[in-house]
């Protein structure tokens, strides 16, 4: 299969007068697989744009990310402000389709200078937030007595130390197997051990391991926080 050439295809067939089209995800990288489908973003100068829709080509899914400038700009800089940004990774890092104008190529470059130069850091509040979900986490998981709610627990732990490992060193959070990638290039060797107490809970219900990682980790940026915790309602449900 030649992703580039489907997904080519599919903007020639489904979008005649787009602006420009970028393909990204993993199927322009070594870790595309029998099952991977294409991400494409196209950009259109007005409606039907934005909207997000699932097709397939030739008995290939292809995820379509339809977009104005405008909206682009907007799912952006929203998922910035989220420290998790598929939209800049896709275009980024992705390989143009089509460009008319030179928008393509001008947003690929501006997608990665901006995923260079990282997500917004951690304030102290988010730092704080995080440091009480492990210690919650934590607590949960020496607590536990049922070894079905265990898993569930560990689980939950494993995905939020990956993501505050990310955060505090400054890079962009994801889900998934990005979680997993983006982890091991950051620290392999945690993420290493990680994973080995994740399958200690889950092979043999002991979470020794994984709540000592987890417990280093939590150490590392400021330790536990729990009594004393405090956090006020949004304004808008204040009457």
């Amino acid at each position: 299969m030649d992703p580039v050439r489907i997904a080519r295809q599919v903007v020639e067939a489904r979008f005649p007068g787009a602006r420009a089209a970028i393909l990204g995800g993993s199927a322009i990288t070594g870790r595309r697989t029998a099952s991977s489908d294409l991400d494409v973003v196209v950009f259109l100068d007005g409606p039907p744009a934005p909207y997000r829709e699932t097709t397939e080509h030739d008995g290939v899914p292809v995820e379509l990310f339809c977009h104005t400038p405008e909206s682009y700009e907007g799912f952006a800089e929203q998922e910035t402000a989220n420290r998790r940004s598929p939209l800049l990774h896709m275009c980024g890092e992705g390989a143009v389709l089509l460009d008319r104008d030179g928008f393509g190529q001008r947003t690929r470059a501006e997608a990665r200078e901006r995923l260079r130069a990282g997500p917004p850091p951690l304030s102290a509040t988010d730092l704080e937030d995080q440091r009480y979900l492990l210690t919650d986490l934590l607590d949960d998981l020496g607590g536990a007595d049922d070894p079905d709610e265990l898993v569930f627990i560990a689980d939950r732990l494993l995905i939020a130390v990956a993501e505050l490992i990310l955060l505090v060193g400054g890079r962009w959070r994801s889900h998934g197997k990005w979680l997993l990638r983006r982890l091991r290039e950051a620290d392999p060797e945690t993420c290493r051990e990680l994973l080995l107490g994740y399958r200690q809970v889950v092979c043999a219900g002991d979470p020794a391991s994984l709540r000592r990682v987890a417990a280093g980790v939590l150490d590392g940026v400021g330790g536990r926080l729990l009594v004393g915790y405090r956090r006020e309602a949004p304004a808008g449900f204040r009457r």
